[in-house]
């Protein structure tokens, strides 16, 4: 059955109440978008759940093909608020291949010299669900297909618009201090729209999963998803702390001055989010009453944050001199069990260093989740860099026949046909060079402090032939910028660092000494999918200072080893050459395989 037969089928059986909800806040005498009504659609979506966040992404995408191009358009921006407001039910609606094909059905193969208003409308949420929910959304994994339909609208010519900050901020995960039950709930509300959707599509891969998926549900097996919270809401404490003693230092400079700055954004933003954390805190305190001492920290950080807002009301009506009589700790923020980028390992006794040796990043985590969670709190901070797990088992991956033909020039099934045509047979051959798509952008914000060196790449050059073509003469250009060490390159005993899915990280002792070593970082495509943009970050202790010459490139070919190699130099520095802790790194690898952008961090003990 084709997905427009079946989208159909579906409609027969919609919500009367949610069918005339959609119809009113989508009526042609609208001028303008009515947000109040559009509210109500998702008012009623989460109240009922259910099979209603499916039954409107029908109804809307078949509004948004209307030939009323006002229809469409109220459709659209109606389409914008429910993902905005009805949370991962309806994220994962929109991200079933079904409705992305149904969703750009108007598109020609070419794109036309000038977009219609309702393909802009189309393309420019299609760009913001893919920098959002597919990039930061704890359920990105689901969402596949909407990076798959951006490439192939990309490759096919089609330009998205830029995607403004505000948009994306509503979508992006807030940081506002959440409950465990506030987590628990949202969680099994994803659960069961998750389940509903296996059963819904009954195929058998599908059916066992949904019996894995009721079992958590119903207690029977453990559910992770439970300890992971807790480490999330303790990752949110300590961000909160870090908010108070910036808030504290704040006050401070504006009681020095004699006044406080209202024109400040950060300030008022500051004060507001510990203003919204206080039930949060209270709530907590009540979820962990059996630990004394968590409950102990938690009423002291509500004290500390009481006495900042007072402090704040005090400037605010100008009366320094009792503001200066409010006095908080500082350091609430900081964590003593807790790795820290420039200090780690070098005030604390070496009694956790066989714990955060994680010479098998996979393994590590599983072992040892609170040490992986301290290494994301540390680096998630620094450069807008994002550390998340990407092996969130039981992920949907979505599947539908094939439309008509006559569904327009766009839908995704082109994908198989083209990737064919490329040799690649879905996953990018062995054999080629590239991807016949262009990968999602990687690039990063890599503004890391001095103990954290980055080598930026060299450009990919996966065959020898591309080389010679670039240096017709026979010069070896690439001595200019990477200098190889004069010792034997090859030789020396190897250090795992870390072996996933996709790549397996690899270190070469080439000398070593009490006071430096010197490797040579091979990494391998262990997978049966190319790695491209690969980069490799390293961070070492304040004691130390590093040394990371320039990758040889940042492409590998499904399978091959030692793809890429990099030379790294790590010295200790002269005022600290009687410290005889054992050298720690900090590693984080970036890389895209199958269009998934991954990220996976560790540290490692260099014995």
């Amino acid at each position: 059955m084709s997905s427009s037969l079946s989208l159909s089928a579906d409609l027969q059986n919609a919500n009367p109440r949610l069918l005339r909800r959609i119809q009113r806040a989508c009526r042609p005498t609208l001028t303008q978008p009515d947000l109040g009504l559009n509210l109500e659609v998702c008012d009623f979506i989460n109240e009922k759940q259910g099979s209603l966040p499916r039954q409107a992404a029908i109804v809307t995408v078949k509004l948004i093909n209307s030939r009323d191009p006002r229809i469409s358009e109220l459709a659209i921006q109606l389409l914008d608020v429910l993902v905005k407001n009805c949370g991962y039910p309806f994220h994962l609606q929109i991200s079933r291949k079904e409705f992305l094909n149904e969703l750009v059905k108007r598109f020609p193969e070419r794109p036309p010299a000038r977009y219609s208003r309702t393909q802009r409308l189309i393309l420019g949420q299609i760009e913001e669900w893919t920098q959002t929910i597919c990039k930061t959304s704890r359920y990105k994994e689901d969402m596949g297909f909407i990076r798959d339909m951006r490439r192939l609208l990309a490759y096919k010519g089609y330009v998205f618009p830029e995607l403004k900050r505000e948009d994306a901020a509503v979508l992006n995960p807030s940081d506002n201090l959440k409950s465990i039950e506030e987590l628990q709930r949202e969680e099994r509300i994803a659960q069961s729209a998750k389940l509903q959707e296996l059963i819904r599509r009954g195929r058998p891969q599908d059916l066992k999963e949904a019996n894995k998926l009721m079992k958590i549900m119903s207690g029977f097996k453990e559910d992770e998803s439970l300890e992971t919270t807790k480490q999330r809401v303790a990752e949110d404490i300590n961000k909160l702390k870090r908010k108070v003693d910036l808030f504290n230092e704040m006050l401070n400079n504006a009681s020095n001055l004699g006044k406080i700055d209202e024109t400040d954004s950060t300030l008022v933003e500051l004060y507001g989010a510990l203003k919204v954390s206080q039930p949060k805190i209270q709530k907590i305190i009540e979820e962990e009453s059996e630990d004394e001492e968590a409950v102990t920290n938690l009423l002291q950080l509500n004290d500390n944050i009481n006495a900042l807002l007072n402090k704040y009301q005090l400037l605010k009506g100008g009366d320094v001199s009792n503001a200066n009589n409010i006095q908080v700790n500082a350091g609430s923020g900081k964590n003593g069990n807790s790795l820290n980028l420039i200090n780690f390992d070098d005030d604390d006794d070496d009694e956790d260093g066989s714990q955060n040796n994680s010479g098998n990043a996979s393994s590590g985590n599983n072992n040892n989740n609170n040490n992986n969670n301290d290494i994301q709190d540390l680096l998630s901070d620094l450069g807008g860099l994002s550390f998340s797990s990407n092996d969130n088992a039981g992920s949907i991956a979505l599947e539908t026949s094939p439309p008509p033909a006559g569904n327009g020039g766009i839908n995704l099934d082109a994908l198989k046909s083209i990737n064919a045509a490329s040799g690649s047979n879905g996953n990018y051959g062995a054999g080629s060079s590239r991807p016949p798509f262009p990968p999602p952008s990687s690039t990063t914000n890599n503004d890391f402090t001095s103990s954290l060196s980055v080598a930026p790449p060299i450009a990919s050059q996966p065959h020898q032939q591309q080389q010679q073509q670039l240096d017709p003469f026979g010069f070896d250009f690439s001595s200019l910028s990477a200098p190889a060490p004069t010792v034997s390159q090859e030789t020396g005993p190897k250090i795992l660092i870390n072996q996933s899915e996709h790549v397996k990280i690899e270190f070469i002792i080439i000398n070593k000494s009490s006071n430096s070593i010197s490797l040579k970082g091979v990494y391998s495509n262990v997978g049966q999918s190319p790695v491209s943009g690969l980069q490799f970050l390293v961070a070492v202790p304040k004691t130390w200072e590093l040394q990371l010459l320039p990758q040889s490139g940042n492409f590998i070919n499904a399978g091959v080893n030692n793809g890429i190699t990099q030379f790294i130099n790590i010295t200790k520095k002269q005022d600290h050459l009687d410290d005889t802790k054992p050298l720690k790194i900090k590693w984080k690898c970036d890389y895209i395989a199958n269009g998934i952008s991954v990220d996976e961090s560790g540290v490692s003990d260099l014995k």
